[in-house]
């Protein structure tokens, strides 16, 4: 039985498999409903206008997917607005509202609206972990055999992941910080500056990369290179960096610290 994190693990792992399907025959996957879901919640992750609080309005995300071509099932406006309702009816993305009070363009929030019953709402949630197992079984039962087969593969993988962690997140579920301290840690376990692959290795075989592929570990810890948060050096002059630095600090003894000298006692004087 996986936790929710894993099931969100394997339900990005499916909808992926579900876009690599969608490309390879289009005319199949023209109409998936898991397909279109998974491509909003990916532009809304990787939009940067048209945001409020950790969610985009409807109208800015409709413009930002239609310039970049990717609502050819759905060319206008209204029709995008239908197809979000539906997605969010099976739980495959969440709809909120937003209120007067919060400040925001009203002409923005007009265009954004996206009616049901008396509910209006405006804007799609970044990431939900909402019906989170429902979606996963709708997706699965979208995919072709083969895919369902390395869903399978995968969906164990991350089963085993979670009995290696101990309780500790996965790193891509943590922010930069996080990641960073996380790999620091782990980089100081070495008596010299630990290659990233190796790294990568050591976190694989404790489970904390689950979802997260070495190219992908490899931008991250470029990132928080880049950052400050921690630093990286080149194996030979003139290469590219591939190590992280360990850290100064200093170790502790192993045995702890030595006890104190005990002065022996004098000599005692006969009595005469």
């Amino acid at each position: 039985m996986l936790s929710r994190d894993g099931s969100a693990a394997v339900l990005a792992f499916a909808r992926a498999m579900l876009e690599r399907e969608r490309r390879i025959a289009p005319h199949r996957f023209a109409a998936s409903l898991q397909v279109f879901a998974f491509r909003v919640e990916r532009a809304v992750q990787a939009a940067t206008e048209g945001l409020h609080r950790g969610r985009m309005f409807v109208a800015p995300l409709f413009r930002m997917m239609s310039a970049s071509g990717e609502l050819s099932s759905c060319p206008t406006l209204g029709a995008f607005k239908a197809r979000l309702l539906r997605a969010h009816r099976r739980g495959f993305l969440t709809l909120v509202k937003c209120k007067p009070s919060d400040g925001v363009n009203p002409l923005v929030v007009t265009a954004s609206a996206v009616q049901r019953g008396r509910t209006t709402y405006h804007l799609v949630r970044r990431w939900s972990y909402r019906r989170v197992r429902a979606a996963l079984s709708d997706t699965l039962d979208a995919l072709p055999r083969d895919a369902y087969a390395a869903t399978e593969d995968f969906a164990r993988k991350v089963h085993d992941d979670e009995l290696r962690r101990e309780g500790r997140p996965r790193l891509v579920t943590v922010g930069p910080k996080e990641f960073a301290a996380r790999v620091q840690v782990v980089a100081n376990e070495s008596a010299e500056d630990a290659r990233v692959e190796e790294l990568y290795r050591t976190l694989d075989e404790r489970g904390e990369v689950t979802g997260m592929s070495l190219e992908v570990f490899r931008v991250w810890v470029g990132a928080a290179h880049e950052a400050g948060l921690i630093v990286l050096r080149a194996s030979t002059e003139g290469a590219e960096p591939d190590r992280v630095q360990r850290t100064q600090a200093e170790r502790p003894i192993p045995w702890g610290k030595p006890p104190l000298p005990v002065r022996p006692p004098s000599p005692r004087r006969p009595d005469f």
